[in-house]
Parts: structure tokens; C-alpha cells; sequence
């Protein structure tokens, strides 16, 4: 073969590869002017001051800055293949009863109708078609991030006495920020509560729903306690009971015996579920616990997800945690648990403890404690007119209510109608002081804090609501450690030294109202969850102030989601 004709054989078998490139470039260009005529098409409706009747309800403002910092191109859909972003949206809007939403509040149906509508114009690669789905899509992706961020609900109209500062007023800027993301999952991640706690709850939920339709698990009948050594149904039933959860072993469900594993496993339910015991005795508590249907612990754990989406989205790497219905503390250094201790907080009638967060700026020891006035009215007071020796019994005693250094004659003052607004009465400082030896101070609305207390049996309660509104501690002086580690000469031998309540040996004792302002003020975060992972173990609590039945009214049920709906309208969108 010659020169000439090896080229002409070159040139006649590249000929099919050079069509199909120019083909290849004819499609770029126009893919490139259908994608150019979508983001018209955005550019247009979103110019509007108002949406269009089928944006009608959506954050209109949010919708048209979101796209503008997008430059108007389209986020879901487009000319090309559809967007695995596009799949997992649709996916993940049908899906979210996995995290305790609701498919329904996301109008699926209506998005069906919608695309059923658009897709002959779909098919025909119309821009105005596009771009219509693609705001549809972007409105449900801002209320499903909406409710991720901050809950369903403002929690200030569902749960009473709940004032911890919801993340709304930084919704919009998450929002906007996280659309700039090309894949969803790093779209979805950042409006998620950051606590891994967060995450454990969710595969909790899908745990126990898999029990549920699974078909629960039995209930232990009877009223009679059960024991080690015990034997028989009620023994075959709860540890069929106790396996259902994990707390018990699935090869050691067979043997119908209250035996040691079951003594085990009743007492890792006992702890999971804030009930003294070694798991020896399944008593009226503890059975009352295992019967709880799973459906209601579903709705109890759902409920606590969206608790935790009215928390901040991050706590500091220090910071003090209560919750209210576990009755504990925890201390936090570098997000890491530095210390942990028991806590009775206020009754459950007019001294609730409110749910609130506040940085503790100060710490005093060896305290007075100034009686509140409602405390002073309604308690104090008539116990005075009765024995005028109350006050001196209980190292009391009466001041100016402009000038606490003046001390006042009590045989002075008329206690059938004592004038409030010009004297104080406090408790003098030491072992008897309502506050006990230490106060940690966060100045709030509800003149609530944490403090040692001399009642120091209430915690041996499991329930331990006792205070009038206020937080005892168990551990004041590993309290007091914490708050000022690093903070000038203070340690464990100072801290004890300012707490001395009576005279040492070396002939010292503590200041009176000795204040210490703190260098790094503590976070304090006083929180209501009666649903919760630790240690990669799910606990349940009592509800001690009925919160979770006044929220789960005003929630709702979740409905799961309709698998057909969804299969459908992956097809429709061309997933």
C-alpha cells in the first residue's frame, strides 16, 4: 500500500469517530443552551416581588436569595441525566419518619401530581418545565432543612418552661450556605444536630421500629414481684422481653428460669431506664418499665429527636449539662465527660426547674441564702407568727432590704404584717445553710442555680425532684474543681479550705459570701430529654413534669411513608 492510500484508508476510518465528535459538540452546545434557558427561566419567576400560585406558603425571600447565589442555575434538574442529589432528595423526603419527621409535611402527594403534569413538557425538554420542578424541589428541600435545624415546631408553643434559645435566627445563612454543596449528604450534614448522641437516637429509632413490625414484644403479666430462682411463663415471657431490647442474650431466651443472666440483664434494663435496683427483684417499677408498649416508646424517642433540633447546633468544648429527668450532671472539658454526679432539681407542681441555658460567670462559698420572697409569704412567714424561735433555730436572721449590713431586731418587726419590700431575711452561712457550702452562679430570669444542699439523702432518691426550682449537686467540691481548673492557686486542698464550714483544727474556716468571678465563665445548659444515648447505650427516663404528653399532643403522629408514592416518583423525575 502505498503512502497516499494508507492515508485515504486513515482518513475514511477516522470519518465515523469525527461525526460522532462533532455530535458530541453539537449536544454540549445545545445541552449548554437548554441549561442556559432553564437558568432563564429561574432568573424570571424569582424576580418576581411574588411567588407564583404553585409557590404559594413557600419562604419566598429564602427561595430567591438561594438562588441568586447560585447565579440562577438550576439545583435539581436539568437537561443532562438527573442528579444523584436529585434521587436522594425524593428519597430522603420519603424517608423522613427515620428521623422522627413526617413525609406527609413535605405534600409528596402533590409534588406527584405535579411532575405527572410536567413530564410530557419534560419530555420535551421545555426550560419553563425544568425550572418549575426545580423551585417545587428547592421549596420542600428548605422545609425539610427548616425542620432538621430547628424542629417541626416552635418549642416555645409546645413545651412549657422551655426558654433554651432555638437556632432560628441562624436558619436561613445554614441553609443558604449548605446549598452550596454539590452532593446531598453534604447538603443535608450540616443542618443536623451535631451531637453524636443525635445520630445514635436515629439508629435507635429504626431499631425499635424493626421490633415494632416485628410485632413487639410480650407483656409480663401479673402483679406479683418476680425474683432470682423463679421459674415458669411470666419468667419465659420477660425474658423474651429482655431479649427484644439486647438487654438479654437471644441464646439464653429458651430456659424459663430466674437465673443469673437474668439477674444481669434486669439490671441493665433497671440502669437504662433510671430505676434503682441490681436486678435481683422485677417490682412494680421495673415491670411497669418492660410493659410499655414499643409503639410508645417510638413516639417517646421521635419526641426527643426534635428536642434535641431545639438545642444549639454545638455545645463548647466546656461546658456543665443537666438533664432534668435523668437527675444527673455532666461536666464537659475539651466535649469530652470530665466529671459526673446526681442532681435533685425542683418539684413537679410550682417549682418546676425550667429548661434554659446561661454561662456560670462566679461561684460563692460558704453562701447566705437570701429566702425568696414567695418561699418567704407562703412558708416562712406563718411558721414565724407560730414560733418566734424559727428564725434563730434555723440561722436566720432579718435585714434591710436597701443595706444587707443591717441587721434588724426580728422582736421589732410585726409578723402579722410584716412590710416585705423593706426587709430580707437570709440564713446565716456553714453546714446548715439551705445552699449547702458552694453556689454556682449563671444571673438568669428564674433566679435558678446550682448548689450544694445539706439534704444529703435526696440523692439517694431515683426520683429526685426536691428543690424549689434551684439545682442541688451531689459533688460540690469536684464541682467547684472543675469550674476553676487553671484559674490562679485554686485546687482541690483551696476549694476545701474556702468550704470549711466550722473552725479548723489550724483555728480557719471559709469566708463568709467568699466570691470568686471566673476567668472562663462555663456554659450551663439545663435540658428536658427522656429519651437518650450514652455510652452508645438507649435510655429512657420518667417524665417528673409531664412534658412529653403536653408535647406529643401538640406533635402529633408520625405516618410512615407510602413505598408506592415514592417508587413513583423516582420514575417520574427520571430517577
Amino acid at each position: 500500500m502505498t503512502i497516499s492510500s494508507r492515508a485515504r484508508t486513515v482518513v475514511v476510518q477516522s470519518a465515523p469517530t469525527i461525526w460522532l465528535c462533532l455530535i458530541a459538540v453539537s449536544c454540549a452546545i445545545a445541552c449548554r443552551e437548554s441549561d442556559d434557558g432553564v437558568s432563564q427561566e429561574i432568573r424570571t419567576i424569582v424576580s418576581a416581588e411574588k411567588p407564583p400560585t404553585y409557590l404559594a406558603g413557600a419562604r419566598w425571600k429564602l427561595v430567591r436569595q438561594i438562588y441568586q447565589d447560585r447565579q440562577y442555575r438550576p439545583l435539581w434538574v436539568g437537561v443532562h441525566p438527573v442528579p444523584d442529589r436529585t434521587k436522594e432528595l425524593i428519597a430522603t423526603l420519603c424517608h423522613a419518619e427515620w428521623e422522627g419527621l413526617r413525609p406527609a409535611d413535605y405534600r409528596l402527594v402533590e409534588l406527584r401530581r405535579t411532575l405527572e403534569r410536567l413530564r410530557p413538557s419534560l419530555d420535551r425538554q421545555k426550560p419553563e418545565a425544568f425550572a418549575e420542578l426545580d423551585l417545587e424541589l428547592t421549596r420542600r428541600f428548605v422545609e425539610y432543612g427548616f425542620d432538621l435545624l430547628a424542629g417541626r415546631v416552635d418549642p416555645r408553643k409546645v413545651a412549657s418552661e422551655w426558654y433554651i434559645r432555638a437556632r432560628r435566627s441562624s436558619i436561613e445563612g445554614t441553609l443558604r450556605g449548605a446549598l452550596q454543596g454539590e452532593e446531598f449528604q453534604g447538603m443535608v450534614a450540616p443542618l443536623r444536630p451535631h451531637q453524636p448522641e443525635y445520630a445514635e437516637l436515629v439508629k435507635a429509632l429504626a431499631q425499635y421500629r424493626d421490633i415494632f413490625r416485628r410485632g413487639g414484644w410480650p407483656e409480663i403479666p401479673g402483679r406479683r414481684p418476680l425474683r432470682r430462682g423463679d421459674r415458669g411463663a411470666r419468667v419465659a415471657a420477660l425474658r423474651r422481653r429482655l431479649a427484644m431490647t439486647g438487654d438479654l442474650a437471644d441464646s439464653a431466651v429458651s430456659t424459663p428460669v430466674y437465673d443469673r443472666d437474668v439477674v444481669t440483664a434486669v439490671a441493665r434494663f433497671q440502669a437504662r431506664h433510671g430505676i434503682l435496683g441490681g436486678g435481683a427483684v422485677v417490682g412494680a417499677a421495673t415491670r411497669a418499665a418492660l410493659n410499655v408498649p414499643v409503639q410508645v416508646r417510638i413516639r417517646q424517642i421521635e419526641l426527643n429527636l426534635e428536642r434535641y433540633r431545639w438545642l444549639p447546633v454545638d455545645f463548647e468544648p466546656r461546658y456543665i449539662y443537666v438533664n432534668i429527668p435523668d437527675y444527673e450532671l455532666y461536666a464537659y472539658n475539651a466535649g469530652k465527660p470530665a466529671l459526673r454526679m446526681r442532681v435533685a432539681v425542683g418539684d413537679e407542681y410550682e417549682n418546676a426547674t425550667p429548661v434554659f441555658a446561661d454561662s456560670m460567670t462566679f461561684v460563692v462559698f460558704r453562701p447566705y441564702w437570701y429566702v425568696p420572697r414567695r418561699i418567704l409569704m407562703e412558708e416562712m412567714i406563718p411558721k414565724i407568727r407560730r414560733k418566734r424561735s424559727y428564725l434563730a433555730w434555723h440561722d436566720l436572721e432579718v435585714v434591710d432590704a436597701r443595706r444587707d449590713s443591717l441587721v434588724l431586731n426580728p422582736r421589732r418587726i410585726n409578723w402579722a404584717h410584716p412590710d416585705v419590700n423593706r426587709i430580707r431575711v437570709r440564713q446565716k452561712p456553714g453546714s446548715r445553710n439551705h445552699l449547702g457550702l458552694v453556689k454556682f452562679m449563671f444571673p438568669n430570669q428564674f433566679a435558678v442555680y446550682l448548689h450544694d444542699t445539706p439534704i444529703r439523702k435526696a440523692f439517694a432518691r431515683s426520683r429526685r425532684t426536691e428543690s424549689h426550682g434551684c439545682v442541688w449537686v451531689e459533688k460540690p467540691v469536684e464541682l467547684a474543681d472543675f469550674v476553676l481548673a487553671g484559674q490562679g492557686d485554686w485546687n482541690d486542698s483551696t476549694v476545701r479550705q474556702a468550704m470549711q464550714p466550722e473552725p479548723s483544727p489550724m483555728g480557719r474556716r471559709g469566708a463568709e459570701g467568699q466570691t470568686v468571678k471566673l476567668e472562663r465563665p462555663v456554659p450551663v445548659y439545663i435540658v428536658y430529654l427522656t429519651a437518650f444515648v450514652r455510652d452508645g447505650v438507649l435510655n429512657f427516663r420518667a417524665d417528673p413534669y409531664g412534658k412529653d404528653r403536653e408535647a406529643m399532643a401538640r406533635l402529633g403522629k408520625v405516618t410512615p411513608s407510602d413505598p408506592g408514592l415514592c417508587e413513583e416518583l423516582q420514575k417520574l423525575v427520571g430517577g
